[in-house]
């Protein structure tokens, strides 16, 4: 078996798992979600007019400043959406699985596991 071969089974592994079809679900919830698409569309325009206004010299930094926090606003509204929160942790863990392939395969490779960023069960003290 060549290793194009068992990419191609692990790629179908990972295309089974739990994760992939939360993921897939999600991604389709968030898709339907057309209240939610007509929510970004108005952040981006948002955002792009304060930005083009800055650099225009249109308004001022205090200004930019209520318009940062109108988006912030807007954005919180957004992330706090039912469908983009569950897309949002859904595709969190999908890519947690994708580092966890990814470091088993470096680990094969290398011999040594890659930095995750959390020592709590680092084998290599890094501390």
């Amino acid at each position: 078996m060549t290793v194009f071969e068992k990419a191609a089974e692990l790629g179908a592994m990972i295309r089974d798992t739990e994760e992939k079809k939360r993921l897939d679900e999600a991604t389709a919830a968030y898709e339907a979600d057309e209240d939610l698409k007509a929510m970004i569309e108005k952040y981006n325009e948002h955002r792009k007019k304060a930005q083009s206004d800055l650099r225009e010299n249109k308004i001022t930094d205090v200004v930019y400043a209520l318009c940062q926090q109108q988006l912030s606003d807007m954005y919180a509204i957004i992330m706090e959406r039912p469908s983009m929160a569950q897309y949002n942790a859904a595709k969190q863990d999908f890519d947690a699985l994708m580092q966890r392939v990814y470091s088993e395969i470096t680990y094969q490779i290398t011999g040594s596991a890659p930095c995750t960023h959390d020592c709590s069960n680092c084998p290599s003290n890094c501390k």
